[in-house]
């Protein structure tokens, strides 16, 4: 998944659910966006990404296996955070929205853009022939000092006149 597709994924979510969403990645830093409170290229509230960084320590606690999402409410509207190892969807409901309806479907649209994400990772490096690259920086070296030791007799004339 290419990052430039975000927007268009934000564009479509929000003709399919009916909600303004907005992508982050795992670190918070909000990728597009159709939320104004969570403006593009802004990074996320540190308390709400300390909730998802913890979210496993907490599903342990409560005898689960995992958490995937947590909704908060506020005056008008409920704020979805669903989350994988890769990305965090939030999405702004409003207070009507049936969220146990609405967290399924949006858990495993999630999923599945975090494996296209997995799937355009680079898979094979090229190796570095540090060798190679040693040679060419004392070979560069070698230059320098050759063109130190042409431009010496320049400066030794320079200061003999000026004296």
């Amino acid at each position: 998944m290419k990052k430039g597709n975000y927007d268009q994924i934000i564009s479509e979510l929000k003709k399919e659910l009916d909600s303004e969403c907005a992508i982050a990645s795992k670190y918070g830093i909000v990728l597009a966006t159709k939320i104004k409170e969570f403006s593009k290229a802004k990074i996320i509230p540190q308390k709400i990404l300390s909730v998802i960084k913890n979210s496993q320590d907490i599903a342990k606690e409560l005898g689960l296996k995992q958490i995937n999402s947590f909704a908060l409410e506020a005056e008008k509207y409920n704020y979805l955070f669903t989350f994988s190892s890769e990305l965090i969807l939030i999405s702004k409901l409003k207070l009507d929205v049936n969220l146990s309806k609405f967290m399924p479907n949006v858990s495993a649209f999630l999923n599945q853009l975090s494996e296209n994400l997995k799937e355009d990772e680079i898979k094979e490096f090229s190796e570095f022939d540090f060798k190679k690259e040693i040679q060419n920086i004392e070979e560069s070296i070698k230059k320098d000092e050759s063109k130190e030791k042409k431009y010496s007799i320049i400066k030794d004339l320079v200061s003999f006149i000026s004296n």
